[in-house]
């Protein structure tokens, strides 16, 4: 048996709400497309150097970076849960990019296992390969990974 639960009575006509929820919309298209090239006009280049860095012998690093976006699995068989979670990252020599877990193996990963960490290479899309709204992301997050690779050599920089 279905019950139909009452619509909350608002005093603003419907088409006042829809024009509001339409100009929201709007907007986070215009973010999403602004930051998305951003990131593609600086990602690549960023990509670049980091290539450079591998040809030097820098070229087993990893770092992960926090969860950046996740959507629902869909129907791939790639994945046995509901949600597929993008974390922020860069290995070397692949640069920037994005680890990609299901739901549990990232609560597993960051849970209270004592298990070791997995090597993020194999979890690892170079940034070409990624979802536009995930590419869009990442400039949110790139300073800081970058910092992390270069507090490896702190030394070099006096």
């Amino acid at each position: 048996m279905w019950y139909r639960l009452p619509l909350p009575q608002l005093d603003i006509p419907m088409h006042d709400n829809l024009s509001e929820r339409a100009a929201e919309l709007a907007h986070l298209v215009d973010l999403i497309r602004t930051s998305l090239s951003l990131a593609d006009s600086a990602i690549p280049l960023l990509n670049e150097q980091l290539q450079s860095l591998a040809e030097m012998g820098i070229d087993n690093l990893e770092f992960e970076g926090p969860r950046i976006y996740s959507r629902t699995a869909g129907w791939s068989p790639a994945f046995d849960d509901e949600q597929i979670i993008f974390a922020a990252a860069l290995t070397m020599p692949d640069g920037l990019g994005c680890t990609v877990w299901s739901a549990d193996d990232y609560a597993t990963r960051y849970g209270d296992s004592h298990h070791e960490p997995p090597v993020l290479r194999d979890r690892f899309v170079v940034y070409d390969k990624l979802p536009p709204i995930v590419r869009a992301m990442i400039p949110g997050v790139a300073p800081k990974l970058i910092a992390e690779l270069l507090s490896c050599f702190h030394v070099l920089a006096r």
